[in-house]
């Protein structure tokens, strides 16, 4: 086999993986079956996964997910604790003991957007810089994880999440609040 003379773009290979888009299917397998640069790139992508489903496990995964990521995580076992929450609400959250992963789902229209920032401050401080994300005007949530060992070690406390546009007018697009309190160990 000579080189990929129609390479595939990584996001229709993790579509595929993920099982997201059945569109084009067959011939993206026939495309894989006769191309081993792209049938390299696709089993790269699976063995990143499987490297990502053992951290969410270990709870060692944080940061921002996309729902099919995190729907793959809870297929191969990874014990998410997940909280959906709508601008203006406020959460009671908590980590329980069986939890691998926890993780908020903060709903906000993006129709206008297409960078936001998400801040996140608690009653004691600032809990990390801002983190830019891209996003499309179709989607209607963004997935903020944090591992549930982290979360175990956490007080009980007040967490202020706010999702706001990067753009000169800095619109707020969701505040929301978690009301986490902690477990104690049996």
């Amino acid at each position: 086999m000579g080189p990929c003379e129609a390479r595939v773009t990584d996001e229709t290979l993790l579509d595929y993986w993920l099982e997201t888009d059945a569109a084009g299917v067959e011939l993206l397998e026939a495309h894989l079956f006769t191309c081993a640069s792209c049938t390299a790139r696709l089993e790269e992508m699976q063995a990143l996964h499987a490297g990502i489903a053992t951290l969410g496990r270990e709870g060692r995964v944080s940061g921002i997910l996309s729902r099919s990521l995190l729907n793959r995580m809870q297929r191969d076992g990874v014990r998410v604790r997940l909280y959906s929450v709508s601008p203006g609400e406020t959460v009671a959250c908590a980590v329980f003991p069986g939890d691998d992963l926890l993780v908020a789902a903060l709903r906000a229209n993006f129709a206008n957007a297409e960078r936001v920032t998400l801040s996140m401050v608690s009653t004691h401080a600032p809990l990390a810089a801002p983190e830019e994300l891209t996003v499309s005007p179709s989607d209607t949530e963004v997935l903020w994880a944090v591992s549930a060992a982290h979360g175990r070690t956490l007080p009980s406390m007040r967490l202020q999440l706010t999702l706001t546009t990067v753009d000169a007018d800095a619109r707020v697009l969701g505040a929301y609040v978690l009301e986490h309190t902690a477990i104690e160990p049996r």
